[in-house]
């Protein structure tokens, strides 16, 4: 019989499709999803309306004005290097990356700035390391660093009063802190990446936000694949007994009817989450 979860990827790829190919406006998140499951399925299908969906992502990119919007479409352009050829995308890169860096000597949101390290310490492997590892790692400590607090995560001071940061702000720090890990090999950063996102699972996964939920999984199997790696585990301080593969699923089955339920966008989140989940399978 075949898994059930597999259905859902069909369905997430055959509703992304219709979108680039009626030409709805979508954001980099299904353009993502369709890049992922082209890699792993090959299927043909999807080459003409990938195709597609990066023209959009070119054309999208440079009108946008959030730095986390800025930083998911230059995910998405640093990914798609894998598969398409195209001189437009460099210098795109290039673009994103620049006003993605303009932020960081005013920027305290952890959330933002997060979210714009990542994406920029993922472009570095395009553009070369020069001083753009060290800027965004020098940012990613300052947002993430000088607001942890051991045992309680990550703590905002805002008009003198002192909260927990959000779902969003762990996960996201999570996430550059994991790939700040794989560029530097520093261990620091990656034991931090696992105890905010055990921080950010004290919310139960039905009541987050489902694109922040399927973030939080797809954090949940990189730290699964760490703990797989026998030198890994000899080198860090790692949770005993965590199934960071268990934690993802039940994220995504929590998320899954409102996957269905809502929008492409949210939707090609939850396939992307799932797809990391389920590995290689096509």
């Amino acid at each position: 019989m075949e898994d059930p979860r597999i259905a859902e990827l069909e369905d997430v790829a055959a509703r992304a499709v219709a979108a680039v190919a009626g030409e709805e406006p979508v954001g980099a998140a299904v353009a993502m999803f369709l890049l992922a499951h082209y890699l792993a399925t090959g299927a043909p299908e999807l080459g003409e309306v990938l195709g597609l969906a990066l023209a959009q992502a070119l054309a999208f990119a440079d009108g946008e004005t959030s730095v986390i919007g800025r930083a998911e479409w230059l995910t998405l352009l640093v990914e798609a290097t894998a598969l398409a050829d195209d001189e437009r995308i460099v210098p795109a890169v290039e673009r994103l990356v620049a006003a993605l860096r303009a932020t960081w000597p005013a920027g305290t949101r952890v959330d933002e700035g997060s979210a714009s390290v990542d994406a920029c310490l993922r472009a570095s492997a395009l553009l070369g390391p020069g001083e753009l590892v060290q800027e965004a790692i020098d940012h990613l400590e300052r947002v993430v660093g000088g607001s942890y607090r051991p045992g309680d995560g990550l703590v905002l001071t805002r008009d003198g009063s002192r909260t927990r940061g959000s779902f969003d702000d762990h996960v996201r720090g999570a996430s550059a802190l994991l790939t700040a890990f794989e560029l530097t090999g520093r261990l620091p950063y990656s034991m931090l990446a696992e105890e905010l996102i055990a921080i950010a699972g004290r919310e139960p996964a039905a009541d987050a936000d489902l694109v922040t939920s399927c973030e939080a999984a797809r954090v949940l199997c990189r730290l699964a694949a760490l703990h797989d790696d026998p030198e890994y585990r000899g080198a860090a301080v790692i949770a005993t007994g965590a199934d960071y593969r268990a934690a993802a699923s039940r994220i995504l089955t929590a998320q899954s009817a409102r996957a269905r339920a809502g929008t492409t966008s949210a939707a090609a989140a939850y396939g992307l989450a799932l797809r990391d989940l389920l590995g290689d399978v096509r």
